[in-house]
Parts: C-alpha cells; sequence; structure tokens
C-alpha cells in the first residue's frame, strides 16, 4: 500500500454548494407557468431580490452578507450571477467563483432551482446558457452534505449528471480549531521556506509527492497532462492564494534528503492547509505527521484559530494524520466536472 500520498485538497475554494443549506427554498411564493425562460446576468440594483429565495428571512440575510463579501472581495463578480425568469418572476440563480488573480470562473459556487417542481428542466437551461454567456468549455461542481437530508442531495446529483457533469472525486473535509493547547514540534526534520530553495525546488517536490497518489483529481490531471506539466499548473494555481513565502516549505532529514512540502495559505473562507505530501522513498516513516503539524503551527503563529482541508476518501494516510491531529470531520464533499463537447 502507498503511505503517504500527496493530496490534493479543493484548496481553491471554501464555500461549495452545501445542500441542506437552502433547502427551505423549495417553498416558491409562486408557480411556474408556461412562459419564456429567459436566462441573464443580474444588474447590481437585483441583488436583493437575487437574495430572497428562501421563506426563512435568516438564510436570505445571510446569503445577501455572503455575496456582498464575495463581490468586495473579487471572488465574485456581477456578470457571474445568472437568474432564471420567467414571467418576471425569479425561478432560479447560479453564482460561478474564481480566484481573485483570475480572469474567468472556475466553479459554480452557488445553484438553486425550484426542486419541488421542474428542477431538470429549470437547471438545464439556466446551466447551459450562463456557460454560453460566459464562453466557458469546462467548469468544476462541489456539493457539500452535512446533513441526512438525502432527497435535497440526489435531485442535485440527478441534475447534474443529467446535464454532463462526472463525479471527479469525493472527499473528507476535515477543521482544526484552536483549543489554545501548547503544540510541540517533532524537531526530525530541516524546513526550508521558498525563498530559500526557489519555485523550481517546489514544482519539483510536486512532481516527487504526486508518484504514486492516491489522490483521483490528481491521477486524473496526469493522465491528461504528464506528470510535470500537471505538478506545473499545481503550482501555478496554489501561487493565486493567499500566502507567505515564509509558510510554504519543504521538509528535509539531516542528511538532506528530501522528505516532503507543506504549503499553508488562506482562501475566501480563511487558513487552509493548501497542500502537502510525503516522497515515495520516506513514505510509511510517519513523516506527514511531521509536516501537517508544521502547516498547523505555521497557521496557528499567524493568528489562525480554525484551519479546514478537505482530502479524498481514499488517501488513508492522510486522513489518519488529521485525525491524529486534532482535525475533526465537519462534511464531505462530492467534486463534479463538466466538460462541453
Amino acid at each position: 500500500m502507498v503511505e503517504e500520498s500527496a493530496n490534493e485538497y479543493n484548496f481553491f475554494h471554501q464555500g461549495g454548494d452545501t445542500y441542506d443549506d437552502f433547502k427551505t427554498a423549495n417553498n416558491y411564493r409562486y408557480t411556474i407557468r408556461r412562459f419564456i425562460m429567459d436566462i441573464r446576468p443580474i444588474c447590481r440594483e437585483e441583488l436583493e431580490t437575487f437574495a430572497s429565495f428562501s421563506e426563512r428571512a435568516d438564510l436570505n440575510e445571510h446569503f445577501l452578507t455572503y455575496l456582498k463579501d464575495m463581490w468586495e472581495l473579487g471572488y465574485v463578480r456581477p456578470e457571474w450571477c445568472f437568474v432564471a425568469e420567467e414571467a418576471g418572476k425569479f425561478i432560479g440563480r447560479i453564482v460561478y467563483w474564481s480566484l481573485r488573480s483570475l480572469d474567468k470562473p472556475m466553479l459554480i459556487d452557488i445553484l438553486e432551482v425550484p426542486w419541488s417542481q421542474k428542477y431538470i428542466e429549470v437547471g438545464t437551461n439556466l446551466l447551459q446558457q450562463s456557460l454560453v454567456q460566459l464562453h466557458l468549455q469546462s467548469v468544476e461542481y462541489d456539493l457539500d452534505s452535512t446533513s441526512s437530508d438525502f432527497t435535497s442531495l440526489q435531485k442535485r446529483i440527478e441534475l447534474f449528471e443529467h446535464f454532463g457533469f462526472s463525479l471527479e472525486r469525493e472527499t473528507i473535509r476535515f477543521e482544526w480549531k484552536d483549543t489554545q493547547t501548547q503544540i510541540a514540534p517533532l524537531n526530525r526534520l530541516t524546513f526550508r521556506s521558498i525563498d530559500e530553495v526557489g519555485e523550481d525546488a517546489f514544482i519539483n517536490a510536486i512532481i516527487q509527492v504526486s508518484s504514486q497518489t492516491l489522490d483521483r483529481s490528481i491521477l486524473h490531471n496526469q493522465a491528461k497532462l504528464g506528470q510535470e506539466q500537471e505538478a506545473r499548473e499545481r503550482f501555478k494555481l496554489l501561487k493565486a492564494l493567499k500566502y507567505q513565502p515564509t509558510w510554504w516549505q519543504l521538509a528535509y532529514t539531516d542528511e538532506q534528503s528530501l522528505v516532503g512540502l507543506i504549503l499553508p495559505a488562506e482562501n475566501d473562507g480563511g487558513p487552509i492547509i493548501g497542500y502537502i505530501g510525503v516522497v515515495p522513498k520516506h513514505r510509511g516513516k510517519g513523516y506527514v505527521n511531521d509536516l501537517l503539524l508544521q502547516g498547523t503551527l505555521t497557521l496557528k503563529s499567524n493568528g489562525a484559530a480554525r484551519i479546514r482541508s478537505d482530502t479524498d476518501i481514499n488517501n488513508a494516510p492522510i486522513i489518519r494524520a488529521f485525525q491524529g491531529a486534532g482535525y475533526k470531520q465537519f462534511a464531505s464533499r462530492r467534486q463534479y466536472h463538466y466538460l462541453m463537447r
């Protein structure tokens, strides 16, 4: 069995469409009739209406605050927020998200349609026309589940699979919370920052730690791009996150043998473990625990009270490392990918 293989966390985006957060949105205050459906981006002046999909005022207010924050921070733009409109009524909405340094959306952040009626029809039109208007050839969708409301979950899965999305991987979402307990470093390894070793050393380390990975997303991209190009693309995306150069570190033994890497960072939801991995020849020695501890200490020393990360459900060594370091599972995530044919 491969130990402590490299793991691609969903480091880009903290959110993910949590289906039970908006389950009360089924109770629309109107009935869908046979009118022409218009799919279009919203105007800024329509934000209040765009946010009012639920009968619960607290959910609408939460969504409104979230969207305003995303607009201000640059993760979402008004032209990436679409509605499905019929007879002057908003019957569906979709929000696309991206890293701030990128010019086009990477994934679908929020999608709401009338789940109690014609959700396939409304959802298909909303997806198809918004993707065309944004000139997107591919897009991701993260579906988080935190409750037992499987009816809403299954309808979302049905819609996305009907449209042509494929399940790329399933992950466990972990969270660490600061309990003011002293964390002592293990002191088995020497750490050097990206400023000390340079970017090429990090790209080379990514190539090594991704060898024989248990992460399905990395395997998929390696098959498409090749191992070296996949590592370079991953490094480019990682650099779009918020981080300080001293946070990103390579780990070495006393004999100066490369053990692995740890890349703490921040996304729109706060501090995260962006990437972690051990090179093949040093797997099975528990070094993944040293790396995770180093990343946790780095973020904690910079004020983090909560740290989150995802790992593929197949990556048992990383899962055990998170559990051993005091991280708790708070959700599960299904990651979907769509490629226009």
